[in-house]
């Protein structure tokens, strides 16, 4: 049970059985955790449709599940989930890009983090959520600045903070957009 609750919890308030499956490598006593763990009144079913998914009941109860882990764990299992999500939604991958960063950032695979955070902006900027394409943008240059200094990662870091000096023009947000390319 203790391990069931540590992995939803890294997975987020919400987790989909399959994620949980692939990560604990357990199929029918990982039901029986789950239904164990409703009769507890820790998580709840949240939906069946398109797939079997939990939520927490209390946010707090996550966070002090989550907390309870040693962070080279939290960080190891976050990698394992997002390689996970790759695996199980690549047919509908850009749905993920979002989680995909929010993982590889938390493990510190910056590059992975990066690219996710380039492309969930770039989806965002796209629908015209430029609030939300500035926010994984930031992310995209936090990762960037963590990885080799190379040519090619000072023209990606080039290239991101254009992009987001872009998005803050759109918001008429002068100030930021200036900023964005001269930090």
């Amino acid at each position: 049970l203790k391990r069931t609750m540590q992995v939803a919890s890294v997975i987020g308030k919400n987790f989909a059985f399959p994620i949980l499956h692939t990560i604990t490598g357990m199929k029918e006593e990982l039901k029986s955790y789950l239904v164990n763990l409703q009769g507890l009144e820790f998580i709840y079913e949240k939906s069946l449709f398109p797939e079997l998914e939990y939520v927490f009941k209390h946010a707090l109860t996550r966070e002090v599940v989550y907390d309870s882990m040693l962070t080279k764990r939290q960080k190891r299992l976050h990698v394992e989930i997002a390689d996970a999500i790759e695996d199980l939604y690549k047919e509908n991958i850009e749905s993920q890009y979002g989680v995909l960063a929010e993982h590889y950032i938390s493990g510190e695979n910056y590059e992975k983090g990066a690219e996710y955070s380039n492309l969930a902006g770039k989806k965002a900027q796209r629908s015209a959520s430029f609030k939300e394409a500035i926010e994984y943008v930031e992310k995209e240059v936090f990762c960037l600045e963590r990885l080799k200094t190379t040519n090619a990662t000072k023209r990606k870091i080039i290239d991101a903070r254009a992009r987001l000096a872009g998005y803050h023009l759109s918001l008429t947000h002068h100030v930021e957009a200036k900023e964005a390319v001269a930090p």
